[in-house]
């Protein structure tokens, strides 16, 4: 999950296992990359509940100072909220998938809805190329897969 909202840095920041406050400058200079590589990741970690931050107006440059602290103790919380919110959009898909018939150009140009592709004379919007019907099975198939897997997760860390 870190890696995926925070990309690779955050995954290293989020594994040296920080105690206490530091600055971006701080870690910046100490893993050798740029000091807005580490704000972007820190804010990442900030918008999921990971990190939190306290800020102080430095007294002889009058600029504000960010100090930093990874929340290791709510990743439990954070992973399940993530977790729940990937369940709630798949269910939604899943319902979007079973419910509706699609048809798709060749071309790989639109998915459109039946009766989208009947006002479309069954020509691609886009191409003019032939809509034809998707099979949805297989894709609902995965998601019903991926909802277990998720469903089997959140049993593990309740």
């Amino acid at each position: 999950m870190i890696e995926r909202v925070t990309g690779e840095l955050g995954v290293v920041i989020y594994s040296m296992g920080i105690e206490g406050e530091f600055t971006d400058e701080q870690l910046a200079e100490e893993l050798g990359v740029e000091i807005n590589d580490v704000r972007r990741v820190l804010f990442a970690l900030y918008e999921i509940g990971l990190a939190s931050y306290r800020r102080k107006k430095d007294e002889d440059t009058g600029w504000m100072e960010y100090y930093w602290r990874i929340n290791y103790e709510k990743e439990r919380e954070v992973l399940r909220k993530e977790l729940e919110k990937t369940r709630d959009k798949l269910s939604a898909k899943l319902q979007m998938e079973d419910e509706t018939v699609y048809y798709i150009c060749m071309n790989g140009c639109v998915k459109v809805k039946y009766e989208e592709a009947m006002e479309y004379g069954f020509a691609c919007p886009k191409c003019g190329g032939m809509l034809e019907y998707l099979d949805s099975r297989e894709a609902v198939a995965r998601i019903r897969e991926e909802l277990e897997k998720i469903e089997d997760m959140l049993r593990m860390i309740s």
